[in-house]
């Protein structure tokens, strides 16, 4: 059976937020466009979401203790450990709570900042494995969580509990928005500013050794292209790379750069 506390950091007995920030301080270090060369990452970066939801959910948490304490620990979700969820029942079940909806919109903008993939296709591909839609809520969910169309439309609709279905309600509407492509807040890109700035979070060793990363932007065609970047031995906190011609585009001619600033991973 896994060690799902061993798998984020922690000891038994840590509470919600600290399994919050250690699931986001982690899947900022194993997405997989951070670890290009590393097989591994995108499984880890799995593990942790799967941890995620085990610890986050009293049932599941509770069950998985008592599993612990049996030593009946013949494999994660194994029939003779008394715990007996798959890694897919796990994901599933988290991805249908609303709580997780919260904290994983905070996690994409950290993506997005960074030029990682952040989007439906890449969600649906490292957790479901690329299929047509995964259930949420009773919707078949095939939007981005954290565009402008979900945030607008939880800011407008179901704030709080008892207003128009609380915050599930509200989830709900946000992802419907989505599914029928109507937005209620407008588009961020601004095209008066052609350039744009991902901030890519990157420890002192990987300053020293060099390191890899991958970049998401959108090409000419308005298709998400992947860049693999490198970021020379030696760089320090601070430093701005450039990518020309890599940036917003207005029109068929003007186009912006890219800059990718190496900041400091978060705490």
């Amino acid at each position: 059976m896994k060690d799902y506390y061993k798998i984020l950091g922690l000891t038994p007995g840590a509470g919600d937020d600290q399994i919050r920030q250690s699931y986001r301080r982690l899947a900022m270090q194993y997405h997989p466009d951070r670890n290009p060369d590393n097989p591994q990452a995108e499984e880890q970066f799995k593990e942790i979401a799967e941890a995620y939801g085990v610890l986050t959910d009293p049932v599941k948490r509770r069950r998985y203790e008592a599993a612990r304490r049996s030593g009946k620990q013949h494999g994660a979700g194994g029939r003779d450990s008394g715990f007996h969820y798959s890694q897919e029942d796990i994901l599933r079940d988290l991805f249908q709570d609303p709580r997780f909806h919260l904290v994983l919109q905070g996690v994409l903008r950290q993506f997005q900042r960074s030029g990682f993939r952040a989007g439906p296709t890449f969600l649906r591909r490292t957790f479901f494995g690329g299929r047509a839609g995964f259930l949420v809520g009773g919707l078949f969910f095939v939007g981005s969580l954290v565009g402008p169309a979900v945030l607008g439309t939880l800011k407008s609709q179901g704030k709080a509990a008892g207003q128009g279905g609380g915050l599930v309600g509200g989830l709900a509407r946000g992802f419907g928005s989505l599914l029928s492509g109507r937005s209620t807040a407008p588009a961020s890109a601004r095209h008066d500013d052609l350039h744009i700035v991902y901030h890519i979070p990157v420890s002192a060793r990987e300053l020293q050794d060099g390191k890899w990363v991958q970049v998401a932007v959108v090409n000419e065609r308005q298709e998400q292209e992947l860049l693999k970047v490198k970021i020379p031995p030696g760089s320090c906190h601070g430093r701005k790379l450039r990518l020309k011609g890599k940036g917003r585009m207005v029109g068929s001619a003007r186009r912006g750069d890219l800059f990718l600033i190496l900041d400091k991973p978060a705490d």
